[in-house]
């Protein structure tokens, strides 16, 4: 699992971690913000960049927790970092799917009769994984690239395997 030390100031430079979740749709370097886990006063996230090589990385951090008017405690200091570095570990985009239950008579959440496949893998993926709109639909672009290809080998090893038999 390659890995890479970046300063504070280094992923201060970059936009890590955004001032909020919503703030990404106007970063070039931050690609995702998600949610990981919570504490009693805080909530650790994962925030995944791209660096000034293109290369893209995940650092988890502590960020207070938005909770309206209730005692949240003070802000994480330093976002629970310790120390001048942060061991940021180098990531890449995979397409997972994810089942999840959902009450009897919900319309699903995305309407996907109305919109292309394109579209409508975006909207998945940026309702579920929070990512910006046009990493969203450059990966939906992606995965139904790679998914022809492979349909595409299928059908050739069927053809060889049709010309074999004769």
């Amino acid at each position: 699992m390659p890995t890479r030390k970046f300063t504070v100031h280094e992923l201060a430079d970059l936009g890590v971690p955004p001032d909020s979740p919503k703030d990404i749709k106007y970063s070039e370097t931050v690609l995702v913000d998600e949610h990981v886990s919570m504490s009693k006063y805080s909530q650790v996230r994962r925030c995944v960049f791209r660096d000034d090589d293109g290369r893209t990385y995940g650092v988890t951090y502590e960020a207070q927790v938005e909770a309206g008017h209730y005692e949240v405690g003070p802000p994480p200091e330093n976002h629970g970092w310790l120390g001048a570095t942060v061991e940021a570990v180098e990531v890449e985009q995979r397409p997972v799917i994810v089942a999840r239950w959902e009450p009897v008579g919900d319309e699903p959440a995305v309407d996907r009769p109305a919109r292309g496949a394109i579209d409508s893998l975006a909207a998945v993926w940026f309702q579920e994984a929070g990512a910006r709109e046009d990493v969203a639909r450059e990966s939906a672009a992606a995965w139904i690239i790679q998914h022809a290809d492979e349909v595409a080998e299928l059908y050739d090893a069927y053809l060889d395997s049709a010309e074999g038999e004769q």
